[in-house]
């Protein structure tokens, strides 16, 4: 039901926002009817009807998962407004579903672990004050356990916090032996922090043991041990899984697919064997003992030492490769079927904030399916050097350290000449995608004859697809210098949207860029013509000196202004100038 309910709050979301976007389109069909009498176009009527469809699917669906969980809603819902505390409601009865599940887990982990600190005796010492006041934490801790219920979920985790203690000492006692070095100082760390460095002393030098292990003549006969459970290794405790987070604006749901890729067999990552060499020389001595560290109030996570640099294995896939088998396998797909232009219109149209991802990072996003999206700027690399693609895996080199995903990373940037020709890349994928189906913007400028808006993301996630912003009514807020800060990773885009209503007098529009403080011209405007979707979508590039486009809200109903970073293997910082004018003057001049 998990999966269920965030697929539903992505519908929610992709839904509002198509709502804001036919409402704006309203506004303006109105208008051009009182003013001109010019009817709504086709369109526009089809548009409303698909949108409708789609809610009345949304709404089934979304009072289908209220039932499932007894919250079904006493009337239809009419409205997004009304679908969405009715989300809301079922994502709080599955999350309490999930807090009652978790804490019945947690007393089946907690109880077998503290039966078994219980059952530590010292082998000298059977009224040993540390390991009596170990007992007494013990059965608080145990009746804690059971007193647990799902309206506390403080108490919960408390209790799966100090249960971590008494597992680490278990762990020593029965594994001491088998335990590295560094795996133990760990463990004795968060023992000696729970129950005293007195305790710890007498772990290290064995001198606690389960009462089944001492031998009846030297057992204490005072401390009569309760009968152990079956030894096993006590379980690391896990904390209660979150509940479910419902978020009613998030990134738009995947299109279905309309390119049909056929099944691919993906390429293993294989690496020809490493031509003989010189041995290896010798082994260097061992580390020294590892120093005991100071104790810490947060666990202490020691790297194991490398060990000699030997030749890396490459005979199976690499995690780190995952970008470029996504996104080949995709390519590999269209290549012969498609245009570059109908190919970018698919995967924006799956995600429009791809281009913002570095293709690197890309598995990491939509469960590895944006990755796919790639397949674009693996095509204009082929481009630049036809066959390189192909070849990518015999540029792999034996014996080499680096991982496999880097070193396809670094052929893909020098055989696509990256860093010169992203320019090009960045320029036909906007034209491409705009108007239709739109790419996700950082900022947006939307004009009208009233006030201007100036919106952006509230959050620094890419996809974010909430607005917030500030609404703009004097002529000297509105026509000035707008400044826009951003950091872009290594050849990655953001896009600000300046749009504006049909006015009677035409705005001009001027933009000049900065990178790293020193003027830039790595950016595009791409000037979408007013009246029809069909007409032809021109690029500009801004250049260092600024870039001025006359005609917003006559000629251009929208500028979308693409900053994009070039560098393939540094983040940048960027400050765009957005110089808004009641006419069409230009401000460079």
């Amino acid at each position: 039901m998990g999966t269920t309910l965030d697929g539903l709050a992505r519908e929610l979301g992709a839904l509002t926002q198509r709502f804001m976007d036919l409402g704006a389109k309203l506004g303006q069909a109105a208008r051009a009817l009182e003013d001109a009498g010019a009817p709504p176009a086709d369109g526009l009527v089809e548009a409303l009807g698909g949108a409708r469809t789609q809610f009345i699917q949304l709404r089934t669906d979304i009072v289908a998962a209220a039932q499932a969980v007894a919250a079904a809603p006493t009337t239809l819902p009419e409205s997004l407004n009304d679908l969405e505390p009715l989300l809301g409601v079922v994502a709080a009865a599955l999350g309490a579903e999930a807090r009652r599940a978790a804490l019945v887990e947690a007393r089946e982990a907690a109880l077998p672990t503290l039966d078994r600190a219980l059952a530590i005796v010292h082998r000298d010492d059977p009224a040993f004050p540390a390991l009596v006041d170990c007992h007494e934490k013990a059965r608080e801790l145990r009746a804690a356990a059971l007193a647990l219920d799902d309206a506390d979920a403080s108490d919960a985790e408390r209790v799966l916090a100090d249960l971590q203690a008494f597992a680490d000492l278990l762990t020593i006692i029965e594994s001491r032996d088998a335990l590295d070095d560094d795996h133990y100082a760990q463990l004795e760390e968060s023992v000696s922090r729970a129950f005293g460095r007195g305790l710890a002393v007498a772990v290290s030098r064995g001198r606690l043991a389960f009462g089944d292990d001492v031998d009846a003549t030297s057992a204490p006969a005072a401390e009569a041990a309760p009968a152990p459970t079956p030894e096993m290794m006590p379980p690391r405790i896990e904390a209660p899984p979150e509940p479910p987070i419902v978020q009613t604006l998030i990134e738009t749901p995947p299109a279905p697919p309309a390119l049909e890729v056929p099944p691919l067999e993906m390429p293993p990552l294989e690496m020809p064997p490493p031509e003989p060499s010189a041995p290896p020389p010798p082994p260097p001595p061992p580390p020294p003992p590892p120093r005991r560290p100071e104790p810490t109030h947060a666990p202490v996570f020691v790297a194991p030492a490398a060990p000699p640099e030997e030749p890396a294995d490459t005979s199976g896939a690499d995690e780190t490769a995952q970008w470029w088998l996504a996104a080949w396998a995709r390519w590999s797909g269209w290549k012969s079927s498609h245009k570059f232009a109908d190919a970018v219109k698919e995967e924006i149209g799956k995600y429009p904030y791809l281009l913002s991802v570095p293709i690197q990072k890309s598995p990491q996003y939509e469960e590895g399916l944006l990755a796919y999206g790639y397949s674009i700027l693996v095509h204009h690399a082929d481009t630049q050097k036809p066959g390189c693609v192909g070849n990518a895996l015999n540029s792999l080199k034996a014996g080499h350290t680096r991982p496999v995903g880097d070193q396809l990373y670094d052929y893909l940037v020098t055989e696509g000449r990256l860093a010169e020709t992203y320019a090009e890349f960045v320029k036909n994928a906007l034209v491409a995608a705009v108007p239709d189906p739109g790419l996700w913007f950082q900022f947006r400028i939307l004009e009208s004859k009233e006030d201007t808006r100036i919106l952006q993301r509230p959050s620094a996630r890419i996809g974010d697809t909430e607005l917030s912003g500030q609404r703009l009514a004097s002529d000297a807020q509105r026509y000035a210098e707008h400044k826009f800060k951003m950091t872009l990773g290594p050849l990655t885009v953001r896009f600000v949207l300046v749009s504006a209503d049909i006015i009677k007098d035409a705005r001009g529009i001027g933009a000049r860029l900065m990178r790293d403080g020193a003027a830039s011209d790595s950016g595009w405007i791409a000037c979408v013509p007013a009246g029809t979707r069909a007409a032809k979508v021109e690029a500009r590039r801004i250049t260092e000196e600024g870039t001025h486009v006359p005609g917003l809200g006559k000629d251009y109903s929208a500028l979308w202004i693409a900053v994009f970073n070039p560098d393939p293997a540094a983040d940048r910082r960027y400050e765009l100038s957005v110089f808004l004018r009641k006419d069409t003057k230009s401000p460079f001049r």
